[in-house]
């Protein structure tokens, strides 16, 4: 049985003039462990969707991790402990931030669903490649 978990997050645009409000909707599904889903909506419009590893938000709580298209890192320095996110397709790209505290949620509740470690029990990798390549 797939369990599908949504959580939307107050993000913050944070290369910009002025902070600009965005919102964060989270998606993970345990048939698919390996990766979360991001959709970034401002002003009531869709602006643009993430996939990407799941180790990387699970890490960036703690240290910067990620290179090329997708980098997390905490930064504690400020009054509110914030998550940053910064997402880039060669062309374009975007920094935005949430609360420490709601990624750990998140987080939290991400391992609860799939253990790291434990991804194989919901989704054969070998299978998906062996079905792609010729055999």
């Amino acid at each position: 049985m797939t369990i599908t978990e949504h959580r939307v997050l107050p993000l913050r645009l944070e290369a910009a003039p002025t902070r600009i409000p965005v919102r964060g909707t989270f998606v993970y599904r345990t048939d698919r462990p390996y990766e979360i889903t991001l959709d970034f909506e401002g002003a009531g419009v869709h602006i643009a969707r993430w996939v990407f590893s799941r180790e990387l938000l699970l890490d960036g709580q703690t240290f910067a991790t990620g290179e090329g298209d997708i980098q997390v890192w905490p930064r504690w320095k400020a009054t509110e402990p914030r998550i940053f996110l910064a997402f880039s397709n060669g062309e374009q790209g975007c920094v935005v931030s949430a609360r420490a505290k709601d990624v750990r949620a998140l987080c939290r509740r991400l391992v609860e669903l799939v253990p790291r470690g434990q991804e194989r029990r919901h989704y054969d990798l070998d299978a998906e490649l062996s079905a792609l390549l010729p055999g």
